[in-house]
């Protein structure tokens, strides 16, 4: 299906009937990739999954987006699907997105239970190697655009933006890249004791993209919020261990 949302075509699921489910994506994740999740939880709810600006079959946005961007794409969402109170359910940047929309003083929906499955929104804690690579390559950059220096450190420069970043960051158009770094230096955790719902944490205890030592100190900075752990599961636990996390779903629903 498809709705246009502030002028973009935007793919997105609408499949059962009763109590309202939002789910958000993780970054650049196709919707399909929930679809476990969604057949189990649309025989009780009605369950909506937006595929976000720049990921899926969803057309990119005009300019880089900030998280304020992807709250406001949300809140239109919901008002053109008719949707005033939800479950809210975010995997990975889709947690980032609700805890952003749950700390606003007036949330564009209503809200009383929250699931957050290995959540963004927790600075990454970096090694000292990582802030020489990132000066090293700021180094790199400045010479290689000083005409007097550029044939020398030219080539230089460009081996190292090739290897730069992450899979994600690599794969993404330019839009996308600095829509991405827009939201991973986002530290959300000053914003977490405003968030007053009862919040499910669901997290692998092998995430290596947001490692379960996040899910820890979300759940000291939520104020109702309790952590799963799901067994030799990584960053997508629905599908490492479903039966585990579908045990857990089940006991918080």
């Amino acid at each position: 299906m498809t709705i246009d949302i502030n002028g973009l075509a935007v793919d997105y699921i609408d499949q059962g009937q009763g109590p309202t489910i939002l789910l958000l994506h993780g970054w650049a994740a196709p919707i399909e990739a929930y679809r476990r999740i969604i057949d189990k939880l649309s025989v009780k709810y009605r369950v909506l999954v937006p595929q976000m600006p720049g990921s899926g079959k969803t057309p990119e946005p005009p300019a880089p987006m900030t998280i304020e961007d992807y709250v406001s794409f949300t809140a239109a969402f919901c008002r053109a699907v008719g949707v005033e109170e939800c479950i809210l359910m975010g995997h990975s940047n889709g947690g980032r997105v609700i805890l952003s929309l749950l700390a606003r003083q007036d949330p564009p929906v209503r809200c009383k239970k929250v699931v957050l499955v290995d959540s963004a929104g927790v600075l990454p804690k970096r090694p000292a190697s990582y802030y020489v690579k990132v000066y090293s390559y700021k180094l790199a950059r400045r010479l290689a655009n000083n005409r007097l220096t550029r044939p020398l450190f030219g080539g230089v420069y460009e081996s190292m933006r090739q290897k730069r970043g992450s899979a994600d960051y690599r794969n993404a158009s330019e839009v996308m890249k600095k829509t991405l770094v827009n939201l991973v230096n986002l530290d959300l955790t000053p914003l977490m004791p405003q968030v007053r719902q009862n919040v499910l944490l669901i997290w692998g205890d092998q995430d290596q993209d947001t490692p379960l030592w996040a899910g820890k100190t979300m759940e000291e900075k939520l104020p109702e919020s309790g952590l799963a752990v799901i067994q030799n599961a990584g960053h997508f636990p629905f599908a490492d261990n479903w039966p585990q996390f579908s045990a857990v779903l089940d006991a918080f629903l």
